[in-house]
């Protein structure tokens, strides 16, 4: 599969306007259906969850093959700068060949590294859906709750939590490991949009909750009484996306649009 650089803002847009369809089952509703007052039973928002699941699968396997397509052709259009700008260094050809060889490498890493984002953000969302049903079968937190088990730990802090407090995680972390907080999501995403999760006032962060940095940033949040969940990301078939969802829980289904 070649996909040049310079092609992926076509690419990208109709995939994600693919990939943010309504679902079967899901459609805009006809005249009879608005009318109908009954929610929909367990077994249809099962099943309009498990499609919207297997949507995000193959996002995240079509995003997958787009970088390894940008992978292949990276090396040439390197080589292809080095020897351009030899050529030039002779006066063999104009400096704006060699600039737009630069460009070209250039949108190439620029786009891998929206694709790499894109493919995080899968994979967070994909563990958050898996994880729903066992959020939603086990007990309820009251304020102040602590449960962990092998693949969740959750905690229900009973502080007043928004996204403008985000500053102060931030500063302790920077504090503490001085590096930057490595945020996955901030707020909400196009993949929590096709998943109708509801992130508006939630962060992700990815360190791995069993990390050095994953338990002290854990510790800090309880400590503060900010609620979260940690995913460890062993979820079979998932996604391998650990972190850490800052904010109360993202994972009821929001209403179709």
């Amino acid at each position: 599969m070649r996909v040049h650089g310079r092609y992926l803002p076509i690419v990208a847009a109709n995939f994600l306007f693919f990939f943010s369809i309504q679902p079967a089952g899901a459609q805009t509703a006809t005249p009879s259906a608005k009318a109908r007052k009954s929610p929909p039973t367990k077994a249809e928002r099962a099943g309009v969850e498990a499609d919207l699941v297997e949507k995000m699968k193959a996002s995240r396997e079509r995003l997958q093959k787009i970088l390894a397509a940008y992978k292949e052709e990276l090396p040439g259009q390197v080589a292809e700068v080095v020897r351009r700008r030899k050529l030039y260094e002779t006066g063999e050809i104009p400096r704006a060949s060699v600039d737009q060889a630069e460009w070209i490498l250039a949108t190439t890493r620029k786009n891998m590294s929206d694709v790499i984002q894109w493919i995080v953000e899968d994979e967070i969302v994909l563990d958050e859906a898996v994880a729903r049903e066992e959020i939603l079968r086990g007990p309820s937190l009251g304020v102040g709750g602590y449960l962990e088990s092998q693949t969740l730990i959750r905690y229900n802090g009973g502080a007043k939590w928004s996204l403008a407090d985000a500053g102060k995680i931030e500063k302790f972390f920077l504090g503490r490991f001085g590096r930057a907080l490595p945020v996955s999501a901030m707020g909400q995403t196009s993949a929590h949009d096709r998943m109708r999760f509801d992130h508006h006032d939630a962060m992700d962060v990815a360190v791995l909750p069993d990390s050095d940095e994953g338990r002290a940033l854990m510790e800090y949040l309880r400590r503060t009484g900010i609620p979260f969940i940690a995913f460890r990301g062993r979820v079979a078939g998932s996604a391998t996306g650990a972190h850490i969802h800052i904010g109360k829980p993202s994972l009821r289904l929001a209403a179709p649009k």
